[in-house]
């Protein structure tokens, strides 16, 4: 035991060994002791970060109209003033459009409603007072039915007043943000871009810029692509509603075509825009047939035009388009349909300039 020398190199390992379990076990226990504070950082920082990220959307949707109204000022030269002009403008030009739909909507539905007579109101209302036991009794066995304790209404529309609340208040700082970017984007990525430089390396940066600008390609195409087959779904559903004999056939063709902007969410839109103006009337026989054209057109527009579009807006064939919308269905419900051709596009694209970079190596090493 006397002639017992240990060997350094294992000595380094032991003590760097322990060292590492040390400072991990101290970490973990710093972590277990300030977990309030992490949490209420992270808690800040999900704030912070969900109206930034809606803001960076509604800056890159509201872009280039604000580029197209800036270039129309300037054409006689710099003027100052001519950028802050093009996004009042262009906030202007949305919020006319909203307040058109939604008295769109109003329209619609008073002409629907107003077949309705006075006297059948009073008279269903009547006929509901007479059995209001009834009638709790109906709305307490419908909330059990799908898993609702009656104690918890309150809780719940509490709950959904304050997801309300919390929806319009994102939707407010996200629109501050994008403002801002929409002024100040160009100085905001020359920055960002020079320390992304300075801690990445000029060829990372590079590198980066050419996959922005891919990201840019795919997804503005895809958005161009949506924005045709909306306007083609809406001229197509106005029309065969009209033939048919459908009331409001031009209003409810434009709001499906608004809401085939999201993946298979047109149909649902048209169904019920249909129902809502078809119903209080009576028109029986124009509903129904209704519901057929409109499944027949979205079957047409899902498998055949849509995908054409998408294919040719952002370079991939019609077999990847579905593809890519069953399996984002699949992984992440309405959001993943909505986001999962562009990516599969971007993937692709990616691929196709890996594949050439080899190509061009092995031609080379030949």
């Amino acid at each position: 035991m006397k002639d017992f020398k240990p060997d350094s190199k294992y000595l380094k390992i032991s003590i760097y060994a322990g060292a590492t379990v040390l400072v991990t076990a101290v970490a973990l226990m710093l972590l277990y002791l300030t977990g309030g504070v992490w949490a209420k950082l992270w808690a800040v920082f999900m704030a912070i970060l969900k109206p930034l990220i809606v803001g960076v959307v509604l800056c890159y949707l509201l872009l280039p109209i604000v580029n197209w109204f800036e270039k129309l000022f300037t054409k006689g030269g710099p003027k100052s003033w001519a950028r802050l002009v093009a996004v009042i403008l262009t906030y202007v030009l949305i919020l006319l459009a909203i307040l058109i739909l939604l008295a769109l909507i109003i329209l619609t539905m008073y002409k629907s409603f107003s077949a309705i007579s006075i006297e059948g109101i009073k008279s269903f209302f009547l006929s509901l007072s007479k059995d209001v036991s009834g009638f709790e009794q109906l709305i307490k066995d419908l909330m059990k039915g799908i898993g609702l304790p009656v104690d918890k209404l309150p809780g719940i529309f509490g709950s959904l007043v304050s997801g309300i609340a919390g929806f319009f208040s994102l939707l407010l700082f996200g629109v501050i943000f994008s403002v801002y970017f929409l002024l100040d984007g160009q100085r905001i990525g020359t920055y960002l871009r020079r320390v992304f430089t300075a801690f990445a390396g000029q060829k990372n940066n590079e590198d980066l810029t050419l996959f922005l600008d891919d990201v840019d390609q795919v997804f503005s195409g895809y958005i161009r692509g949506q924005f045709l087959d909306a306007i083609i779904v809406a001229v197509i559903t106005s029309a065969g509603l009209s033939i048919v004999g459908v009331p409001s056939a031009i209003v409810v063709g434009i709001f499906t075509g608004l809401g085939n902007l999201i993946p298979y969410f047109g149909p649902v839109v048209g169904y019920v825009a249909t129902a809502i103006v078809c119903i209080p009337g009576g028109n029986w026989k124009e509903m129904i047939i209704g519901f057929v054209m409109i499944a027949v057109l979205m079957f047409v527009d899902g498998n055949i035009i849509n995908p054409r579009l998408l294919s040719n807006s952002i370079e991939v064939h019609a077999l990847l388009v579905i593809a890519a919308l069953l399996g984002g269905g699949v992984i992440g419900g309405l959001v993943g349909m909505i986001v999962a051709v562009p990516i599969a596009a971007l993937l692709k694209l990616q691929l196709d300039r890996y594949l050439e970079k080899k190509e061009k190596k092995e031609k080379k090493e030949e």
